[in-house]
């Protein structure tokens, strides 16, 4: 039996948009909750990096940073 092939359909939203909406336009405001996700997000990594072995991730070590 063959497979179909499938395209996944990206979202067409501006993510970037839809930021600026949730904040009225305030783009100072949007730029402050968008770093307070990004240090949620990596207080959340440092944490699961110090849970997990690294047999089950099989020596996969996480970044803190990316290159720009």
């Amino acid at each position: 039996m063959a497979v179909e092939a499938r395209q996944i359909e990206q979202p067409t939203e501006d993510r970037a948009q839809a930021i600026l909406d949730a904040h009225a336009g305030d783009a100072l405001a949007a730029l402050r909750t968008v770093i307070a996700d990004a240090d949620f997000l990596c207080d959340e990594l440092e944490a699961a990096s110090m849970a997990i072995s690294r047999g089950l991730v099989r020596g996969w070590k996480p970044k803190f940073s990316r290159a720009v």
